[in-house]
């Protein structure tokens, strides 16, 4: 496995957890603010993560 296909795993991983989170606010699983607050910035964090994973794939792109 090269580091192209590495990183295109590790993204897919992050987008599964956000979209987890996603769903259990949808259902309504949030058991107060504090948790939502939380939820909210874990899925920010995915979300900025991935921003991470494209701007390097790209730098990679540009190098090859």
């Amino acid at each position: 496995m090269n580091t192209v296909e590495l990183l295109k795993r590790i993204k897919k991983k992050l987008r599964e957890q956000k979209s987890a989170i996603a769903e259990k606010m949808i259902e309504g699983r949030e058991t107060d603010f504090q948790s939502y607050q939380k939820d909210v910035g874990l899925a920010q964090g995915l979300e900025a993560a991935c921003a991470i994973i494209d701007e390097t794939l790209t730098k990679i792109d540009e190098e090859d």
